[in-house]
C-alpha cells in the first residue's frame, strides 16, 4: 500500500522527465489547495469589500495545488488505485474534490456556467471517491485503521452546502448536508472509542488529529450557509462542539507542531480555516438577535480564529517549499 510520508512522495529534480516529478507530487497537497482556496472565502467575511477579489486570488493559489495532484493521478492513473485503497491516503483523497468545490464557487461571478458544471462534476468526483474508499475499507476493515482523516469522504462533502451561494440544486445541497451531519453523528462517537480504547495512532498518521476539529465546523458553516431558516437546537448544539474540537486541535498542536515534517502536515489547516469560517456565519446569524456585547464575543472569536487559520496555512505551506524546494 501507498505511504504518504514515503520518499517517493518527494517532489522530484527538474532534471527528472515531467511523468516522474507528478508522480511524487504528494496527495495530501490537496488538502492544503482546499484549505488555501477556503481561506480566501474567510477572509471575504471578515473583509466584503474584497469578497470577490480575495476568494479569486486564494482560488487560483488552491487550485494551482489540486490541480499538480490531479495531474499526477492523469498520467500516473495506477497511483490512483493504490492511493485510495490505502487507509489514510484514501479518506484524503476527496480533498481535491472539496477543493475544487470552492475553487468552482470564486469563478461563479466571472464564469458561471463553467463554475456550476465544475462544481457539479466535484460533487460526483466526491461522491465516486467515498464509495470506493467505503469498498476498500470495507473489504479490508480494521480498527486501528481508522484515523480522524476517516471523517473526510462522509463528512466532507458538506464542502457542496458551503459553497452553494448561487449555484442551485437546493434540494441537491439539502441532501448532501443530511447526509453529511447523518455520518458525523455516526462517526464521532465510533472515532472517539477508536482513539480511546485501541492501538495509538501511528506516528506517519498523527497529523490527521488535527482533523477531529473540522467536521463540527464545516457541519455548522454547511448549514447555515444552505438554510435560510435554521433550526436554533441544531446550531446551539454545533456552536459549542465546533469551539470545542477547534480548542482541542489547538492543544493538541503543541505536539503536533513538533512532529518532524511530512505532506500529512496539510491536515493542520482546512480545520483552522473552516473553523473560522464557522464562527463568522454564527456571528452574522446572531447579530441582530443578541446583546452587543455577546455578538462582538463571537466576532472576535471568528477574527481571532482567522488570524490563527491564515498564520497555519502559511506556515504549512512554507514548510512544503522548504521541504520540497528550496532543498532540491
Amino acid at each position: 500500500m501507498a505511504d504518504i510520508n514515503a520518499p517517493g512522495y518527494m517532489l522530484s529534480t527538474a532534471q527528472v522527465p515531467l511523468r516522474e516529478r507528478l508522480k511524487s507530487v504528494p496527495t495530501p497537497l490537496g488538502g492544503l489547495g482546499l484549505a488555501t482556496a477556503s481561506l480566501g472565502g474567510t477572509w471575504a467575511l471578515y473583509a466584503p469589500r474584497f469578497a470577490e477579489q480575495s476568494k479569486l486570488l486564494a482560488a487560483l493559489i488552491g487550485g494551482l495545488f489540486i490541480l499538480l495532484v490531479v495531474s499526477k493521478f492523469v498520467v500516473n492513473s495506477k497511483l490512483l488505485k493504490e492511493d485510495i485503497s490505502h487507509p489514510v491516503a484514501g479518506s484524503i483523497m476527496p480533498t481535491i474534490a472539496m477543493g475544487t468545490m470552492v475553487v468552482a464557487a470564486a469563478l461563479l461571478p466571472y464564469v458561471p456556467v463553467f463554475a456550476r458544471g465544475l462544481w457539479l462534476t466535484a460533487i460526483v468526483a466526491h461522491v465516486a471517491l467515498l464509495f470506493f474508499f467505503a469498498v476498500y475499507r470495507i473489504r479490508e476493515f480494521r480498527m486501528e485503521h481508522m484515523v480522524p482523516s476517516w471523517f473526510v469522504p462522509p463528512v466532507g462533502i458538506i464542502v457542496a452546502a458551503v459553497t452553494c451561494k448561487g449555484m442551485g440544486y437546493d434540494a441537491l445541497v439539502h441532501a448532501i448536508f443530511y447526509f453529511g451531519l447523518v455520518a458525523y453523528l455516526i462517526k464521532l462517537p465510533l472515532m472517539m472509542y477508536r482513539l480511546i480504547f485501541k492501538d495509538c495512532i501511528p506516528q506517519a498518521a498523527l497529523p490527521t488529529i488535527a482533523i477531529m476539529g473540522a467536521p463540527a465546523s464545516l457541519t455548522l458553516a454547511g448549514y447555515l450557509a444552505a438554510f435560510e431558516e435554521p433550526n436554533l437546537i441544531l446550531v446551539g448544539a454545533l456552536v459549542p462542539l465546533a469551539l470545542f474540537m477547534t480548542m482541542l486541535v489547538y492543544v493538541a498542536f503543541f505536539k503536533l507542531l513538533r512532529l518532524p515534517f511530512s505532506p500529512g502536515y496539510a491536515a493542520f489547516t482546512f480545520p483552522m480555516v473552516i473553523g473560522a469560517t464557522a464562527m463568522f456565519k454564527f456571528a452574522a446569524l446572531i447579530q441582530s438577535e443578541v446583546p452587543a456585547h455577546i455578538y462582538h464575543l463571537f466576532y472576535g472569536v471568528a477574527v481571532f480564529e482567522m488570524y490563527i487559520a491564515s498564520a497555519i496555512v502559511f506556515y504549512v505551506a512554507l514548510r512544503y517549499g522548504m521541504h520540497y524546494l528550496i532543498r532540491r
